[in-house]
């Protein structure tokens, strides 16, 4: 790595971690000194530390981080909300502020309108620093574009207006990103939910939802959350475009895991249940399998949050709805689920399996012969079953287990289980087995595919040659025999020479 690519990429940590303290005098060093002039190593500029009282008391240290925003005094807070009440409110400058190049102008002209008018006097730095906030608040992610804009970032989770935290697959750091003060953070959460049409308030203390990219996004009132607050977590969807090409090329599963998988969706033969814990990427893979739906089926989604955005010319969407502050009004997953058949679908997508009514629902409508596809969370790819057994066994009391694993076993036909490595961020599918009959008992599962190996070489074992969609696996050239005992990924000459250095 050359100098200026270390310098770029510790700038670049620098702005999104705290971590970037910690490794910097070890990555600036120089691999060897060819010139001794060059050998000379500059020392890293060291954050501001301040020393509270109550740290005083404890021997500990608060370090301020560089580029973290220095707070407010009163009146630039109070000058900061009125320009962006104004801003708000003129249709003109809302126009202005669409177009990127005019976009300080306009909030410049805005600032010095109210301190005008205000008779107050504030010095050029807090009067730059309300120019900046504000222009990072109204337009796009503020604040946290930054970290938005980077591609290693995951899950951006918001404790308050001072302490922002990034995560990188399942790693979390903290970064030096903050708001001047409270309101400022509130008004930033406000105008994000007002672009999807929802807000936060007492009565309606929790919001889920969704952009059309892909980003979601999740806030908790105040009023909630302890100590600290309002809460803001957003995930951001890492993979461009949904296609089985880039499931490949991000290593979520090999080519024959890949293939295998969307043989089973062409077929419309099999209900598919797809399960793992929050993050590993369940909704990303439905959306890369569906990609080999038919153009002439009829696609219809039930969901809590809005995700499942196909470009195909037969999908159709049903959103529940919570009740509103008099208890009424609410419309549930499995009343849309019913909904559904009277639609005459091809296939039934239900974003998440969560309570035991809408798994009723599901499985009901894929024993009827709607081949559909869910998302579940459950700790293995056997467990999944489980899990489904503890919901349906919750909807209908009264019926005896045999009966409940029956309609399990007539309903679900795969079981694809997903992780994210702790070590390599990445997400992938680490079982898929095919379920079978109900016989003594006990539903049949066939294992087909197990991650063997984790990290940055990652290899699947090949559990069975068999599959119960053998047929259709031999329409699309799939051959599992020939695959042998493992599969993994074909190495670029790239990666060959690196690996032999």
């Amino acid at each position: 790595m050359s100098g200026k690519e270390r310098s770029d990429t510790n700038s670049l940590k620098g702005m999104f971690s705290t971590r970037a303290e910690r490794t910097r005098i070890s990555t600036d060093a120089p691999p060897a000194a060819h010139n001794q002039q060059d050998a000379t190593i500059k020392k890293p500029e060291r954050p501001t530390v301040t020393t509270t009282a109550s740290a005083a008391q404890t021997g500990t240290q608060q370090v301020r981080h560089p580029t973290q925003t220095m707070e407010m005094s009163p009146v630039a807070s109070t000058v900061m909300r009125e320009a962006r009440r104004e801003l708000g409110s003129d249709s003109a400058m809302q126009q202005a502020l669409a177009t990127a190049t005019k976009t300080e102008a306009v909030i410049a002209q805005a600032v010095d309108r109210v301190i005008k008018k205000r008779g107050d006097s504030i010095d050029d730095i807090e009067r730059a620093n309300i120019i900046i906030t504000l222009q990072k608040d109204l337009v796009g992610w503020g604040v946290l574009q930054p970290l938005i804009d980077n591609r290693e970032v995951t899950d951006i989770h918001v404790y308050d207006y001072k302490t922002v935290v990034l995560q990188k697959g399942k790693i979390s750091e903290t970064t030096g990103l903050s708001w001047p003060n409270p309101q400022a953070y509130m008004t930033f959460i406000d105008r994000l939910l007002l672009r999807l049409g929802k807000s936060l308030s007492t009565q309606q203390h929790t919001v889920d939802a969704s952009f059309p990219n892909g980003i979601r996004l999740c806030a908790v009132h105040e009023s909630v959350c302890g100590q600290r607050g309002p809460l803001l977590c957003i995930r951001v969807p890492r993979m461009s475009e949904v296609s089985l090409d880039n499931l490949v090329k991000y290593q979520v599963a090999p080519p024959l895991i890949v293939n295998y998988l969307a043989s089973l969706v062409r077929s419309g033969l099999a209900t598919m249940m797809v399960a793992g814990e929050t993050g590993t990427g369940k909704t990303t893979l439905i959306k890369c399998l569906a990609t080999q739906f038919g153009p002439d089926e009829s696609i219809v989604a039930v969901e809590d949050t809005p995700e499942l955005n196909f470009a195909h010319p037969y999908f159709r969407s049903l959103v529940s709805r919570p009740p509103n502050s008099e208890g009424a009004g609410e419309v549930t997953l499995q009343e849309h689920i019913k909904t559904t058949l009277r639609m005459t679908p091809t296939r039934v997508l239900l974003g998440e399996m969560r309570t035991p009514f809408s798994a009723e629902a599901f499985l009901e409508s894929a024993q009827t012969g709607h081949v559909g596809m869910s998302t579940i969370h459950a700790r293995n790819a056997r467990e999944t079953l489980v899990r489904l057994e503890s919901l349906l066994g919750r909807a209908q009391k009264s019926v005896a287990i045999d009966i409940i694993r029956q309609q399990i076993a007539l309903a679900v036909d795969c079981v694809v289980w997903l992780i994210r490595e702790k070590a390599t961020g990445k997400p992938r599918i680490a079982e898929v087995i095919e379920v079978g009959h109900f016989v003594e008992g006990v539903i049949q599962v066939r294992p087909m595919f197990t991650l063997a190996k984790q990290g940055v070489r990652p290899v699947w074992r090949v559990d069975s040659w068999n599959s119960n969609f053998s047929e259709q696996l031999k329409n699309d050239g799939i051959n599992l025999g020939e695959a042998g005992g493992e599969v993994t990924f074909v190495e670029s000459g790239n990666e060959r020479d690196k690996a032999r250095k």
